[in-house]
Formats: structure tokens, C-alpha cells, sequence
């Protein structure tokens, strides 16, 4: 299985090879996973991936290590995980449905 730093370098990969979905998308989402955080940051479309928890975050998007990876690589449909209480959302949720959108 990948590492969560990888799965999370492949979605910052993601949004820049598609700039038209993030286009005008000013956002920070938080990943509380299991024992770490990390922080996506899109301005203007633009992704800036770091380790550790946001400032002040638009959403964050909490689940185990596991669940995030299998969401990440479509494994895991993420309304499912939402559903079975993997996938908790604090925040924002139309922001939440907007990144769901980005990483197809």
C-alpha cells in the first residue's frame, strides 16, 4: 500500500494536471488521518501540499490512514465512506464535494 505522503503528492499532481477544475478555487482542507495531518492548499487553482494541520482550514476531512488511502486511489467510494462514518467532514461541505470532483 502507498504511503500518505505519496497518495497526497498524486493529488497535488491531480489538480495541477487539470488547472480548469480548480480554476478561481481558493480553498484549505485539512486531512486528520490516523496519527497525522496534512494541509492542501489551493490558491487560485494552484495545490500546496504540507505535513501537518492547517492554520485556520475551509474543511477538514477526517479519517484512519487506511480508509483515506482506499478514498485516494478508488478503492472507497467517498459519499460511501461519508455513509459508514469513515469519512467525517468538518467545514465546509460543498468544499468537500468540490475536491471529490478534483481528484477524478
Amino acid at each position: 500500500m502507498p504511503e500518505a505522503k505519496e497518495v497526497f503528492t498524486e493529488i497535488e499532481n491531480r489538480i495541477k494536471s487539470h488547472p480548469e477544475k480548480a480554476a478561481g478555487l481558493n480553498a484549505t482542507y485539512q486531512f486528520d488521518l490516523s496519527g497525522e495531518s496534512w494541509t492542501l492548499k489551493i490558491a487560485n487553482g494552484a495545490p500546496t501540499l504540507s505535513p501537518g494541520a492547517a492554520q485556520s482550514p475551509n474543511t477538514t476531512l477526517i479519517a484512519s490512514t487506511d480508509d483515506w488511502m482506499n478514498i485516494a486511489t478508488g478503492k472507497l467510494n467517498p459519499v460511501t465512506a461519508f455513509m459508514q462514518q469513515k469519512l467525517k467532514v468538518k467545514g465546509d461541505m460543498g468544499l468537500a464535494m468540490k475536491l471529490q470532483g478534483l481528484l477524478q
